[in-house]
């Protein structure tokens, strides 16, 4: 026997997702995401009280006890946002999911999603991780950030060509995520992007630079250490990184700019990298070493000095060309590209390290 068709309009349709946040109701899985070419939806518009006669339809008979009749069947108040597992899962074991339970857990659901909408930003996850092939779960993160995730734009898999023709396509596979970007961002008009990075640098630094300064962005420190992402200091206890910051004097065509957070870079390896006379802009803290800058305000202060020092000695030199070693967090990396603005600056190089190489920094590309 065919199912009668929804008597939902579409505006009643689309409350329904936004008073569910696109989540499932019962396990909070988000409902949409990114697949290849196509954003893919797993959302089902599940019934409390089963439609159709009392033996195809769970719970049918309390329907009067509850107040439903074939009017308003399809209402929203009978109504929940569910992925179709959890679906499945409600209407094979009626007994164990029974109405009051499930008018509870739709009311606790919505409430739960209004109450993160009210309170926090509205979110955009940007999951950019291309190191190792495990990926990351939006449902974890919605937790662990205690936001809403409205979307979740995703490249997670691993980057293992580093040759240049790697690099290239690496960059191109970025420009095409970041019109995934736009496109959610366009459909979620005033989220902010929630950017989660896990790849080489000189991606993340490229991603950055593709986004701008002009998006509302947070971006959040992976800490390895309580495998936890960090934006502020809940603690308070943390002291300030100084940024100290140096230059040679002598002026030439190019400039290299050295950004050390997490270890050092010594100038060898940068001579070695380079090839040509150069002027060299240090941006460091005072003890560079893992896990140093997590937080927010540290991430802010060494961003401005970047930004500062980089425009103010290309404003006085014009370079020709700028070459960028940096060995920091993968954070920070993609607040730095967001300081590139291609209008004033001029070809900027970037270095990806191994250890494994014969150099130790090999130019990746430019941007």
């Amino acid at each position: 026997m065919a199912r009668d068709a929804f008597k939902l309009s579409t505006i009643d349709d689309r409350a329904l997702w936004v008073a569910s946040g696109g989540m499932c109701a019962k396990c909070k899985r988000v409902l949409i995401f990114d697949d290849i070419e196509r954003k893919v939806n797993l959302g089902e518009r599940a019934h409390i009280i089963g439609k159709g006669d009392g033996k195809n339809a769970p719970r049918r008979e309390f329907a009067e006890e509850y107040g439903i009749t074939e009017e308003n069947i399809d209402s929203l108040m009978n109504l929940m946002l569910m992925c179709k597992e959890c679906h499945h899962i409600i209407d094979t074991n009626v007994k164990q999911y029974p109405p009051d339970v499930l008018f509870d857990m739709k009311e606790k659901h919505e409430s739960w999603v209004m109450s993160r909408l009210s309170q926090n930003k509205k979110a955009i996850a940007v999951l950019h991780k291309r190191k190792n092939s495990i990926p990351l779960d939006t449902i974890l993160l919605s937790d662990e950030i205690d936001t809403l995730i409205l979307d979740a734009v995703a490249i997670q898999e691993e980057f293992t060509d580093f040759s240049p023709e790697g690099w290239e396509l690496a960059k191109k596979e970025n420009e095409e995520f970041f019109q995934k970007i736009v496109q959610s961002k366009r459909e979620y008009t005033g989220a902010y992007l929630y950017i989660f990075p896990l790849s080489p640098i000189p991606l993340l630094i490229h991603l950055g630079k593709l986004i701008s300064d002009t998006v509302p962005a947070v971006v959040f420190q992976f800490d390895r250490d309580s495998q936890k992402w960090c934006l502020e200091d809940e603690s308070k206890d943390s002291i300030p990184q100084k940024v100290i910051i140096s230059q040679t004097d002598e002026v030439h065509e190019s400039l290299v700019v050295t950004v050390q957070v997490s270890g050092t870079i010594t100038e060898e390896l940068i001579k070695e990298a380079v090839g040509t006379a150069y002027q060299h802009l240090d941006i460091r803290i005072e003890n560079p070493q893992l896990n140093s800058v997590l937080y927010n305000h540290d991430v802010t202060n060494i961003k401005r000095a970047f930004r500062k020092e980089l425009y103010r000695l290309n404003d006085l030199h014009h370079y020709k060309e700028i070459h960028l070693f940096y060995y920091g967090p993968a954070g920070l990396a993609f607040e730095l590209g967001r300081c590139v603005n291609d209008n004033i600056l001029p070809e900027i190089h970037l270095y990806e390290y191994s250890n494994r190489n014969e150099k130790k920094y090999m130019r990746a590309f430019s941007i």
